[in-house]
């Protein structure tokens, strides 16, 4: 221990009532310390564990579910009169969005009518996924076929490993954002604990170069995503319930949710980049094309 000459003079100048109050308070102090340090280990006793690896369960595991009962604006569904068939042939591929939704801005809703009317001439849309481009959020929430993605938790850090091409995102724990994010893939995301089974995340600072879901949906970037992931209390699901909100794109926020399964430790490696070859006409970000590109970078490594 580290004795300081000053503070012992000063201690025998004091009177003797003064001394006893001063040794009554540095008691009380040493007897505070292991009172937090208790409380903190049983605050950490209530974080869910969402580490490991999930699985999207559903229906159309590439899209968003409506939140049951809640009642305000929901997700881009499929049109009900033109459904698709998860692992079907034909026609029962289309990915037709239903364009009723009251979301949708003229400007937004001009963009899928287009990839729309291709769908219904057997046109197939190719999202940017597809094309090798970042998932982004909510995007990263909709894996094709239930494929996986992989969470490590420490106390400052949620990491989130996307299996479409080692995708990465970060969500740092505890923070505020940052006076200036910029603008990313996935953008800034900051996050906290709630009820001890709930991880909430709030996500600014993404570009304009992703898409919100299956049918294409775009954004801009002034996108403001907050998600609520929920355990089980058995800890084997987790379901994320989200809202949207970008007033340049859509005319209110909207809200949905995706659902995962624990899946242990497989991990199936998709790379986009492999044998990434399509023939035909297709319609890519809404207009007809048989020419579909590949994201790549002509800046030199070194």
């Amino acid at each position: 221990m580290r004795f300081n000459l000053t503070r012992f003079h000063l201690f025998l100048g004091l009177g003797e009532m003064s001394k006893t109050a001063l040794l009554l308070g540095i008691f009380a102090a040493s007897l505070a310390w292991p009172v937090a340090a208790l409380s903190q280990t049983s605050d950490d006793q209530n974080i869910p564990d969402f580490s490991g690896g999930w699985a999207r369960i559903g229906g159309l595991v590439e899209t968003f579910e409506a939140i049951p009962g809640f009642e305000g604006a929901g997700p881009i569904l499929e049109d009900p009169l033109h459904p698709h068939a998860q692992g079907g042939v034909g026609q029962s591929l289309q990915w037709v969005p239903d364009l009723d939704n009251p979301i949708l801005k003229p400007e937004t809703a001009v963009k899928l009518q287009n990839i729309r009317d291709a769908e219904l001439e057997g046109i197939p849309h190719v999202k940017d996924e597809g094309m090798c481009f970042p998932s982004g959020v909510p995007m990263i929430l909709n894996r094709r076929g239930g494929g996986p993605i992989q969470i490590l938790q420490t106390p400052t850090q949620i990491t989130i490993l996307n299996g479409r091409d080692h995708q990465v995102r970060y969500i740092h724990l505890d923070v505020p954002h940052s006076d200036d994010p910029g603008h990313s893939w996935y953008g800034e995301s900051v996050g906290h604990y709630e009820g001890g089974d709930t991880l909430v995340v709030d996500t600014i600072g993404q570009n304009d170069k992703t898409q919100i879901d299956r049918f294409g949906t775009t954004h801009s970037d002034k996108i403001h995503v907050v998600e609520r992931y929920r355990l089980s209390p058995d800890g084997e699901e987790f379901e994320v319930q989200f809202t949207v909100t970008d007033l340049e794109a859509f005319t209110m926020p909207w809200s949905g949710q995706a659902r995962f399964r624990d899946r242990g430790g497989v991990w199936d490696e998709q790379i986009c980049a492999e044998n990434n070859r399509h023939i035909g006409l297709v319609t890519v970000r809404g207009v007809r094309t048989t020419d579909v590109p590949t994201a790549s970078d002509d800046t030199p490594d070194f």
